[in-house]
């Protein structure tokens, strides 16, 4: 009897195993369709977003050729440190009497820059005094 009990379960068991293994992978391959449908629209948009990041960054680097067309300006103020592109000889005033400058202390020089006069240490570059040139 128990063997009997034992071998329908048994047969119930393996008949619906197989029946609800067939449902589902009828079932996954509507999923599997879905899935890929929903991958190929996300993959669609994400490649519509680079393109607009592309164009953003394309206007960017327009911006950026612009910026430098400009000229370089920059407020300069006691204080603050002369940038060492500032530095060089080239900017560098050494008739300072026929600018109507005075005498830099030691350790300092006049530097144009912007049309404006600057009196900035020759080892750090801080800025003791900042004139506006007239000419």
């Amino acid at each position: 009897m128990k063997r009997l009990i034992t071998i329908t379960l048994a047969a119930s068991l393996l008949a619906g195993t197989a029946l609800s293994g067939t449902a589902m992978a009828a079932g996954q391959r509507h999923d599997d369709n879905r899935y890929e449908q929903r991958h190929d629209d996300r993959h669609d948009r994400r490649d519509e977003r680079w393109d607009r990041r592309d164009e953003r960054h394309d206007r960017r680097d327009e911006r950026h050729d612009r910026r430098d067309a400009r000229h370089d300006y920059r407020r300069w103020e006691r204080g603050q440190r002369l940038d060492a592109r500032y530095r060089d000889n080239r900017y560098y005033v050494s008739d300072w009497r026929r600018h109507g400058l005075r005498a830099p202390p030691r350790g300092y020089r006049w530097q144009r820059v912007d049309d404006r006069y600057i009196l900035a240490a020759v080892a750090t570059g801080l800025i003791m005094s900042v004139i506006i040139a007239n000419n």
